[in-house]
């Protein structure tokens, strides 16, 4: 049996929320060892999964794309991140466990595009690089695995030539803050095909994309398996996943704001219409 729905970015989150918080890996490095979960949107919505409560998910980023523009949240309005220990939530970044870290621990990072090679592209703000300049290397050189989890919307024809462009320093103009691309080519992704496969043990594919009137970001996903699973993810879908609302914007004030933006220093009057 075949079967097809259609996804918005937050009911996208909502499912990759679920499907990675059901990997068993990911059960055993919150249980026996640590579980890092980086900042990020759809990594807020597995946080919550994991927590089983709710937390202000719009506050759980650092670097962002709101209101039409790259932006970072400030210190002061993110949600404090947490990293899990022997089953216990801990109010500490994850950078804090970085030295504890062993065989079997997992490092959660978003990302914000992916292509049909399976190569990650992760924006960084940061002058020295976020968290990817202070986790990727030693994650890397410790065999540790890190786990995309990353919205089909965010695909994109090829993340290793647009690595190949902008940074901070390079770029001449922007609208909104300056970024950098790290590619990375043998990272683990997790999307909303694999939250499927995860959760119903169905084949899924990427149907199509995007809409409008509320649809912006849509992605559309075929599934095929026998007709109980399929009923039984459809079910699923309607039930649990539909209806999740977006994300509200939080955005800190442009005029105290450290990053290289081009909407830095400008009071709220001085700023355009779409970004007040």
């Amino acid at each position: 049996m075949q079967a097809l729905f259609t996804l918005t970015p937050s009911e996208s989150k909502r499912l990759i929320g679920k499907g990675v918080a059901k990997l068993p890996e990911i059960q055993k490095a919150k249980k026996n060892g640590y579980l890092l979960v980086g900042r990020g949107s759809t990594n807020a919505y597995i946080l919550e999964e994991l927590l089983g409560a709710k937390i202000k998910k719009e506050g759980y980023v650092a670097g962002q794309v709101i209101k039409g523009v790259l932006c970072v949240l400030g210190q002061e309005d993110r949600t404090r991140p947490v990293t899990f220990h022997k089953g216990k939530a801990l109010p500490v970044e994850p950078g804090a466990v970085l030295d504890k870290l062993s065989p079997g621990d997992i490092l959660l990072k978003g990302a914000n595009a992916l292509d049909p090679y399976g190569n990650v592209g992760v924006l960084m703000a940061s002058p020295v690089g976020g968290t990817m300049g202070q986790f990727y290397m030693a994650m890397k050189a410790r065999g540790l695995e890190v786990i995309y989890p990353v919205g089909l919307e965010k695909m994109i024809p090829s993340v290793e030539v647009a690595a190949q462009y902008a940074g901070t320093m390079a770029l001449g103009k922007t609208i909104g803050a300056r970024a950098g691309m790290a590619c990375v080519a043998d990272g683990r992704v997790f999307t909303e095909l694999d939250a499927v496969e995860t959760l119903f043990d169905i084949d899924a594919v990427h149907f199509a994309s995007g809409g409008w009137g509320g649809s912006e970001g849509c992605v559309i996903l075929a599934v095929e398996g026998p007709d109980a699973k399929v009923n039984k993810c459809l079910a699923f879908i309607e039930q649990k996943i539909k209806g999740e609302p977006p994300l509200p914007a939080a955005k800190s004030p442009c005029k105290t704001c450290p990053m290289a933006c081009s909407f830095k220093g400008k009071d709220v009057k001085q700023l355009p219409a779409y970004l007040k």
